[in-house]
């Protein structure tokens, strides 16, 4: 299912240019050429700024020839809907980082089936990992960052945000999920 491109427009070295100064010594940081690019480096202690993307999760829940969508409550593409995603925090599984991001989005508890597809998306620079999922319990609800959480049948989905969303439910639609 590859691809990526989510039109957020953010290029590496602005990425990393997050770091105005050290955070080693405070020193203000200079662009050099390191490790093959340019990068931001201070002159005083030789800290590099590296731009590493960011790990986002989604899952994929299905039921009943029905899928879980959340429509979003914050930036980027707030108000329009999306599978239930969120960050991996440094120190989390992957694996860990989806079970949370459902359960506080929709108040429902899953287990993760499978690997689906992983991507990276250049643009918002952030490593995408989707998971097909499974009910296990809880309520559904909407809570966290999100407006609203319900299930959608074939013929009644919205309009989805996010191109992770948009490859899972055509493959989902095509009968290969």
């Amino acid at each position: 299912m590859g691809g990526s491109g989510s039109g957020l427009g953010r290029g590496a070295l602005a990425a990393s240019m997050e770091f105005r100064f050290c955070p080693r010594c405070a020193a203000p940081l200079r662009p050099q050429v390191r490790c093959g690019r340019e990068r931001p480096v201070c002159p005083d202690c030789g800290f590099i700024a590296f731009a590493n993307p960011r790990v986002a999760v989604v899952l994929f829940l299905a039921e009943r020839e029905r899928i879980l969508l959340v429509k979003r409550g914050v930036a980027p593409e707030k108000g329009r809907w999306a599978l239930p995603a969120g960050f991996v925090d440094r120190g989390e599984h992957p694996e860990a980082a989806a079970v949370r991001e459902m359960r506080e989005e929709t108040g429902l508890e899953v287990a993760i089936v499978r690997l689906l597809d992983l991507t990276y998306d250049d643009d918002a620079q952030v490593i995408v990992i989707l998971y097909r999922a499974r009910l296990l319990g809880g309520t559904l609800g909407a809570d966290d960052d999100v407006e609203a959480a319900a299930w959608f049948d074939r013929g009644e989905l919205p309009e989805l945000a996010f191109a992770s969303s948009r490859r899972a439910v055509r493959a989902w639609m095509a009968g290969e999920l």
